[in-house]
Parts: C-alpha cells; sequence; structure tokens
C-alpha cells in the first residue's frame, strides 16, 4: 500500500506549476518571435551576414585541443547521442515523475526537432555547405533534451531546491557550450543557433502544459472513480452493496429535483 501512495506522490505534481504558468505565454511568444525575425531575414541565403561574421570570429576552434574538444561537444547532437540521450531521459523521468515524466521526456524534444527539421528547415532553405542550416537541428536536439530535463528537475521534490537549480544551470551551460562549437567548427552560423533555441521555448514549455492538462484530468475521472467506490465500501456490511448502487440514481434524481 505504501508504494501505491509513493508512486501517486511522484506522479502527481505538476510539470509547470501553476504560479509559473503565466510565465509561458510570454516564453513562447519571445521563442517564436525570435524564429519568425530570424527566418524572414535569412530566408533562401546561403552567406554569411555580418552579425554572423562577428559573432563566429569570436570562437574559432579550427586546430588544436580545442578543435577536437568542439568537435566532441558538436557530435552530443548528432542521432545516436541524440537517441541514447532521449531514451536515458525517458527513463529518469518515468522514474522521477512517472507518466508525466515518461510523456513530457517523449513528446517536447521529438516535437521540438520535428518543427526545426521537417518544417522550419524547408520552409526557410538557408544553406550552409549545400546542407539546410536553419534553424541548428544539432542545437534543438541539445536543447530541447536539456530544457525537458530542466523542468523535470526543477520540479522533483525529492531533490534539493539547490541541488535543483545547479543542475538546471549546468544543463544551460551545456547547451551554450555546444552552440558555440558548433559555430566555432564551422558548422553553422551563430543566427541558426539562435534560431534553434527559438524554437525550444517556443514548443517545449507549451508540450509541458498539454502533459500536465491531460493529467490532470485523468487525475479527476480517478477522483470521480475513487470517491464512487468510496461509498460503497463506506455502507458497510449492514447495507448490500448492490442496493447502494440501485439507489443511486433516485438520490441523485431527488437531489436534482
Amino acid at each position: 500500500m505504501g508504494a501505491v501512495e509513493d508512486t501517486r506522490g511522484r506522479g502527481a505534481d505538476p510539470l509547470v506549476p501553476r504560479p509559473r504558468r503565466r510565465l509561458v505565454l510570454p516564453v513562447v511568444l519571445t521563442g517564436a518571435a525570435l524564429v519568425v525575425l530570424l527566418a524572414v531575414r535569412y530566408a533562401g541565403t546561403a552567406h554569411t551576414g555580418r552579425l554572423d561574421g562577428t559573432l563566429a570570429a569570436l570562437v574559432p576552434m579550427h586546430h588544436g585541443p580545442v578543435a577536437v574538444l568542439g568537435e566532441a561537444f558538436s557530435d552530443l547532437g548528432d542521432p545516436v547521442p541524440v537517441a541514447v540521450l532521449m531514451a536515458a531521459l525517458a527513463a529518469a523521468g518515468w522514474w522521477w515523475r512517472r507518466g508525466r515524466g515518461l510523456a513530457v521526456a517523449l513528446v517536447a524534444p521529438g516535437a521540438a526537432m520535428i518543427t526545426t527539421s521537417l518544417v522550419l528547415k524547408p520552409i526557410v532553405a538557408r544553406t550552409r555547405g549545400h546542407e539546410l542550416a536553419f534553424p541548428s537541428g544539432h542545437t534543438t536536439a541539445v536543447a530541447s533534451l536539456a530544457a525537458t530535463a530542466a523542468i523535470l528537475v526543477l520540479t522533483t521534490p525529492a531533490v534539493a531546491v539547490r541541488l535543483r537549480r545547479a543542475v538546471a544551470a549546468a544543463l544551460g551551460l551545456l547547451v551554450v557550450v555546444v552552440g558555440v562549437c558548433l559555430v566555432g567548427r564551422g558548422y553553422h552560423y551563430p543566427t541558426d543557433v539562435l534560431g534553434a533555441l527559438g524554437v525550444v521555448a517556443a514548443v517545449v514549455p507549451p508540450t509541458a502544459l498539454v502533459v500536465d492538462a491531460f493529467a490532470e484530468l485523468g487525475d479527476e475521472e480517478g477522483a470521480v472513480g475513487d470517491g464512487a467506490v468510496g461509498d460503497v465500501v463506506a455502507t458497510g456490511p449492514s447495507e448490500p452493496a448492490g442496493d447502494v448502487l440501485a439507489e443511486a440514481p433516485t438520490q441523485r434524481f431527488r437531489a436534482a429535483s
């Protein structure tokens, strides 16, 4: 019985706490506006703009140990590492937050990556080296996984608040490092990375809200079912359950009239 209560407790808290839900809309609008502005500016282009050239010149990673390190971080957005990280995140989400954690771990990163690779890249058609570049798929993959992990960690009651914040900050730093390495190694323009961050901001938080909405709907239905069973059990041995269930519609009719 104790195990059942522990499982319900871990999955009952929302992924996005109610006081913070009002912040989701500004984050989504900011991310979407960033994507739209950059997409309009660089649609159909294949050259380095002034902003891209200035920013890329700050982080060259073409030779020596820094190039090896930059390549290693850039590879985190490749398909195999992303698949491994997503599987690990799904397992951790189930362990920490049960159904809500598993759902957001599978849906949020996938939705962000699909939006980038199958929707925005073909529409914007910005290229670098004959490859579609905007938004950066590698950045989207890493950032969406990191953002989803941060949501799970920040709302896990079993973890101390300071540790939650430290982990979330580390995940944010990882995203920045990957983005810098993609630019430094010459795989993406800086604005490709910024566009990917906009996609993640526009997709991941509302996905968490949707998961919460479905979970809360299920919790309400379960509470109604538990209440009906509780009424039957509470009748005790002196009143057969069948008689109670038979009288229930009549009692509701009388109450309504």
